[in-house]
C-alpha cells in the first residue's frame, strides 16, 4: 500500500471491484468507485508519467499514468472526469493533482472509477487487480455508500420503481396519498439530485406529494437527456 496512495481525500467507496448488477445485468467491475462531497480534485495514487488524457468511450473524461514501481510496470485509469489538467507525456509526482472529479460518460452521479492494471491498460482489462489492496482510504470509517448525497443501488431502484407507479398514476389520473414523513429513499433522491444541481434542494421535503415527486421526475427525465 505504500506505494500508491488513495486519489481522492475522504474518499467513499461506493462500488467495489468486482461481479455488481446496475441495471444492465451482470457485469465485471475492473475499478472502484470512489465519492466524496461534489466535484474534489482527484490526485495521482503514485509518481509516473500521464499516458493518456482524453474522452474515451463509457470512461468520459478519462487519465491513464504509466508507474514503474520496484522495477515493475503499473497502470492506473482515473474515469468520469469533471476536467483534467495535464498532459500526455508530462511526468507528476504523487499526490500531485491530475483533475477534478465528474461524472462524464457512462457516470451515475459524480465520483471517480478508479483502476489499477499490473503492466499496462489494454482494452478489456485483462490486467486489472483489486485497488483496495493497493490503496486505503483516508477516511475508514466512511467506506460505504449510504452517506449523505449519495443513492445506494437498492435506493436508486426502488426510485425508479417509484417513478414508473407515478407515471401510471398520472396517465390514469389517479391521486397518490402523501406519507406523512419523508421516507429514506425520498431523503437519499433529493440528495442525489441536489449533487447533479437538477435541484437546489429549496423543495418541501417534509413528506412526499404527487406535485413534488412530479417535479422531481421530470428534473431526472431532462437531466438524463442532456447526457
Amino acid at each position: 500500500m505504500a506505494n500508491f496512495i488513495c486519489p481522492v481525500k475522504n474518499a467513499r467507496l461506493t462500488s467495489k471491484f468486482g461481479w455488481r448488477n446496475i441495471g444492465y445485468g451482470k457485469e465485471w467491475h475492473q475499478g472502484i468507485d470512489l465519492a466524496s462531497t461534489g466535484k474534489v480534485p482527484i490526485f495521482a495514487s503514485a509518481a509516473g508519467v500521464i499516458s493518456r488524457a482524453q474522452v474515451l468511450s463509457s470512461y468520459g473524461n478519462v487519465v491513464m499514468i504509466k508507474h514503474t514501481i520496484n522495477g515493475k510496470t503499473f497502470e492506473t485509469n482515473y474515469a468520469h472526469l469533471d476536467s483534467s489538467c495535464v498532459q500526455v507525456g508530462q511526468r507528476v509526482k504523487q499526490g500531485q493533482q491530475i483533475g477534478i472529479m465528474g461524472n462524464t460518460g457512462r457516470a451515475f452521479g459524480i465520483h471517480l472509477h478508479f483502476e489499477i492494471h499490473y503492466r499496462s491498460w489494454e482494452k478489456g482489462q485483462p490486467n486489472a487487480v483489486d485497488p483496495m489492496k493497493y490503496i486505503s482510504l483516508s477516511n475508514e470509517t466512511n467506506t460505504t455508500s449510504t452517506n449523505k448525497g449519495e443513492l445506494t443501488m437498492s435506493q436508486y431502484n426502488e426510485l425508479l420503481n417509484k417513478i414508473k407507479d407515478l407515471e401510471n398514476a398520472l396517465k390514469t389520473k389517479q391521486a397518490i396519498p402523501p406519507s406523512r414523513n419523508a421516507s429514506e429513499t425520498h431523503k437519499a433522491a433529493w440528495e442525489w439530485l441536489k449533487c447533479q444541481g437538477i435541484t437546489d434542494g429549496s423543495n418541501p421535503q417534509n413528506f412526499l406529494t404527487r406535485e413534488q415527486f412530479a417535479t422531481m421526475l421530470k428534473r431526472y427525465h431532462d437531466s438524463l437527456n442532456k447526457k
